[in-house]
């Protein structure tokens, strides 16, 4: 497969952000957040396609929604404490794909060649990078890249599902519009060291790989057949994030010889369930990790054994942050990235994230609604989960180091689950 770049531009919003709005402030959680979010949209070629009226029209609707989001047109000044929404404009590129989409999936899909369909930024202080692959056949795969202390996922796909409202009808949809600037009075920003608080690798010979896990509709019932509980009825989320937290655990005994404590530092969105100044369409990351650790033991734990220390420590951490101020979250979530660093230097960390629930197949540009939706590689060790494009399962994106992808490979359990 040949990727060959047609165009690079630079879009800018179509009305200029005002005076007052120029400066937008990061929060502490903006801080503390990295690296940037992938996500790849795939829309299979359908009816008379004029692959030039789409690609143009996308240019021009997604001007006039930056509008709306214009701090993803802005550039992170240098002390990383704003962003300068002068309508810099986003990196935006048009590529043709020597290959067909039906092709391209067929062959797994391969993850070095999935990211290929990501633009990178240009420098650090880019917010957003958007590529429009065109295949032979006319199919379509946008990719989105986006800083993560700009925004989180939840406002990235609220971003890119009003781009396609306005690519498809012309208008917003007027289902979202971001409240800009209010996270940052709630959750000041400190003079902090962000490379403090890195996940990356100490190792820098360390290899990352990324490998995609599916758990489909019938496996994931599997799952919740095998935690039964009479009183309970588990997450899609939690059965999966089990299961593989189970298997790494298996890992770091291979490795150590023991059972050690384990670390397991999965983010929950602040919305509806923390200072209810945080708002549904709150900007920037309005989110935040929090500790579950399995404690040393002489056994390895039973899959229903971490189903439940994963609910129960969820469930208390939910009931416990309505009655937190912002400073005790603030608190909680730099004494989280401390700890997780702390493990990191021990390899006994792992960090989840979940996209399941985001309107993420919602996106449609005027020509249906994708046929699927990935994410990429990835730099730090993580597990992201996602739906599945029929919805009741998951796909789980999971980046390790190359030693320990061998042995998550051989996991018996995770083979039994998985296609």
């Amino acid at each position: 497969m040949e990727i060959k770049i047609r165009s690079i531009q630079s879009i800018k919003p179509s009305k200029p952000t005002p005076e007052n709005l120029r400066n937008f402030r990061l929060s502490l959680l903006d801080q503390l957040a990295s690296s940037y979010i992938n996500l790849i949209f795939y829309y299979k070629a359908s009816g008379e396609i004029n692959i030039s009226d789409r690609c143009t029209q996308l240019v021009k609707s997604l001007s006039e929604v930056l509008t709306l989001f214009y701090p993803l047109a802005g550039r992170i000044t240098e002390d990383g404490l704003i962003v300068d929404c002068s309508d810099q404009g986003i990196k935006y590129l048009e590529t043709q794909v020597s290959t067909r989409l039906d092709d391209f999936l067929e062959q797994g899909p391969k993850i070095d060649l999935v990211n290929q369909l990501i633009g990178a930024p240009d420098q650090v202080t880019t917010t957003l990078v958007i590529q429009v692959n065109v295949f032979d056949c006319g199919a379509l795969v946008i990719g989105v890249s986006a800083a993560h202390k700009v925004t989180d996922t939840s406002n990235l796909v609220r971003f890119i599902n009003e781009w396609a409202s306005m690519n498809r009808t012309g208008e917003s949809s007027g289902a979202f519009c971001p409240c800009i600037d209010n996270m940052a009075s709630l959750f000041p920003a400190r003079e902090i060291s962000s490379s403090k608080y890195s996940l990356i690798p100490n190792d820098p010979e360390a290899i990352i790989v990324t490998k995609r896990f599916v758990f489909n509709g019938y496996t994931i019932s599997k799952l919740r057949a095998k935690a039964s509980s009479p009183n309970r009825k588990h997450s899609r989320v939690t059965l999966v994030a089990s299961l593989i937290w189970k298997a790494l655990i298996s890992i770091d005994h291979v490795k150590s010889g023991s059972f050690r404590d384990c670390l397991l530092a999965p983010a929950i969105n602040l919305r509806g369930k923390a200072n209810s100044a945080i708002s549904e369409s709150s900007f920037g990351n309005v989110w935040t990790p929090y500790p579950i650790r399995f404690l040393q033991n002489k056994m390895e734990p039973e899959f229903v054994d971490l189903v439940n220390l994963i609910e129960d420590t969820t469930r208390n951490f939910i009931t416990w942050l309505p009655k937190a101020s912002s400073e005790e979250i603030c608190t909680q979530a730099i004494a989280c990235y401390a700890e997780a660093v702390e493990e990191v230097k021990q390899d006994k960390f792992a960090i989840f994230t979940s996209w399941c629930r985001f309107p993420i197949y919602e996106a449609d540009f005027g020509w249906g609604k994708p046929y699927w939706a990935s994410g990429t590689g990835s730099s730090i060790e993580i597990v992201t989960l996602m739906d599945d494009k029929h919805g009741d399962g998951i796909e789980a994106w999971v980046s390790l180091n190359e030693k320990d992808m061998y042995l998550l490979e051989q996991d018996e359990d995770l083979l039994a689950f998985t296609s």
